[in-house]
């Protein structure tokens, strides 16, 4: 699974060939920016090339270890001092006449040494090693979950987008239609057929939608702006949910299919889990560093002196040519005896930290196990809700009619009419809020299963229709 999880993060990445140039962008071209531009993702991405070397480095300390040094000295000696030495011709009486003594050396010596080490046993190394393994696992199911994140911070961003766009069309049509409704009241007050009141009342209605437009227009600003978040890029229009989009119940509908599902798949899981082996690898390293460790040593050497001395002292004058090589092998057996109490202090902090992991491993299944079951029963509420906010237009279209034709006749008032129109709208908005919904939450239930790809992406894509160009007609007057 995490192999597919890199191959279509791969995909994602250089699949430029969808790029749509039109002004309005898919869900596709959004997520391709994100993979190309997200900075969360990019730190991810280090993070997870960082951590993933923790089995090379402890795998270092089970290797030989060679090194190697060359030194080369040039010496440059000369030394006179007065003193006596032996007269030279053998007829002359004196046992020893005054002289000067002079010593004169010039030599380079060139000494090459090569050294190889290797652990023969040393168990803190060994766990040591087997806590990078899992590490490095670790490094990976996290660099996985923070893939299938984006996924969901991407739906999550463009679908808030839509779900912001949409607010503000049904507030703009409402803003239009009370207008028109108090437009009307005032006619019908001008020739004496309603009072004061209905006209005061069809106004203040009318500045509480004025209001509301004015938020859904902030909303909407403040969505792009954390889509561009994301992607590092400005949007301004973006494609719409088709109506055609299937709302069904999740599959398997079984939400205990899901939970184990999730107990087997999800990253975050996984990731307690590799931490818990780690943290546990790591307690028995420490426990280790109070035994003893042997280390198998080889060194050779080579050394070369050449040059010239001459000393009067023994009325000689010659070359210096010094060469020597060898090598040695040993074996060495170290063991800690007392270091101040650090060996024993670390060995109780590792065995606290593997309590820890172990204790987040637990709260970590749990949490899965919750969220898995609150997602797979929102999901299919939600395509309950759907079905049931679909309806209510309806319903409210028809209760709007019959309001209108009992205030055409007087048996309903404005406020009645008002109300109906408020119920009917925020009906229209109570639908698209449950479809996007839907699409959110079933995304999040999948990324709980460890399933999320982004094929998602470019399935829910799929679903998406063009909108259409913007008309005066849209924008409220005055």
């Amino acid at each position: 699974m995490l192999r597919l999880i890199f191959k279509h993060f791969v995909l994602a990445a250089t699949c430029t060939a969808f790029v749509h140039t039109a002004s309005a962008e898919t869900l596709a071209r959004i997520y391709e920016l994100a993979v190309e531009n997200d900075p969360v993702l990019k730190a991810a991405q280090a993070s997870y090339k960082a951590n993933s070397e923790a089995k090379n480095l402890a795998r270092a300390a089970l290797l030989p270890q060679i090194n190697g040094s060359y030194s080369y000295t040039q010496n440059d000696f000369d030394s006179s001092n007065i003193g006596v030495v032996e007269p030279q011709d053998p007829n002359d009486p004196r046992p020893f006449i005054p002289g000067i003594q002079t010593i004169e050396t010039d030599t380079d010596t060139e000494q090459l040494n090569i050294e190889l080490q290797q652990n023969v046993f040393n168990l803190p190394a060994w766990y040591s090693f087997k806590q990078g393994k899992e590490l490095s696992e670790l490094a990976a199911a996290q660099f996985a979950f923070e893939q299938q994140d984006l996924i969901v911070r991407v739906a999550e961003a463009y679908f808030n987008v839509l779900r912001a766009k949409e607010n503000l069309d049904t507030a703009i049509a409402e803003e239009t239609a009370i207008q028109r409704q108090l437009e009307q009241t005032e006619q019908r007050f001008e020739v004496g057929l309603i009072a004061i009141t209905d006209v005061h009342e069809s106004r203040a209605a009318h500045d509480l939608a004025v209001v509301t437009r004015l938020e859904a227009e902030g909303q909407l600003g403040i969505a792009y702006e954390a889509l561009s978040v994301i992607t590092g890029e400005q949007h301004s229009n973006i494609w719409l949910l088709s109506e055609e989009f299937p709302v069904t119940e999740p599959s398997p509908l079984q939400r205990a299919e899901w939970v184990e599902f999730a107990l087997k798949n999800n990253y975050q899981l996984k990731a307690a889990r590799l931490s818990e082996r780690a943290a546990h690898q790591n307690a028995k390293a420490k426990r280790a560093e109070h035994l003893p460790k042997l280390v198998g040593n080889y060194v050779y050497s080579d050394s070369t002196t050449d040059g010239n001395s001459s000393s009067t002292v023994f009325n000689e004058e010659g070359l210096v040519d010094d060469r020597r090589d060898g090598s040695s092998v040993g074996l060495s057996l170290t063991m800690p005896l007392f270091a101040g109490g650090s060996i024993s202090a670390s060995r109780r902090q590792a065995a606290q930290e593997y309590i820890q992991t172990r204790e987040n491993h637990i709260a970590s299944q749990r949490n899965t196990i919750q969220n898995t079951r609150s997602l797979h029963l929102s999901v299919v509420t939600d395509v309950g809700k759907v079905k049931a906010r679909k309806q209510s237009i309806t319903s409210s279209q028809s209760a709007l009619e019959a309001t209108q034709a009992g205030y055409e006749v007087g048996t309903r008032n404005i406020v009645d009419v008002l109300d109906a129109q408020r119920f009917l709208f925020r009906s229209v908005r109570d639908y698209s809020n449950a479809r996007y919904d839907y699409v959110i939450n079933m995304l999040r239930l999948k990324q709980q299963a460890g399933t999320l790809t982004p094929q998602e992406i470019y399935t829910l894509s799929k679903w998406l229709a063009e909108p259409p160009a913007p008309s005066a007609s849209t924008t409220p007057q005055g």
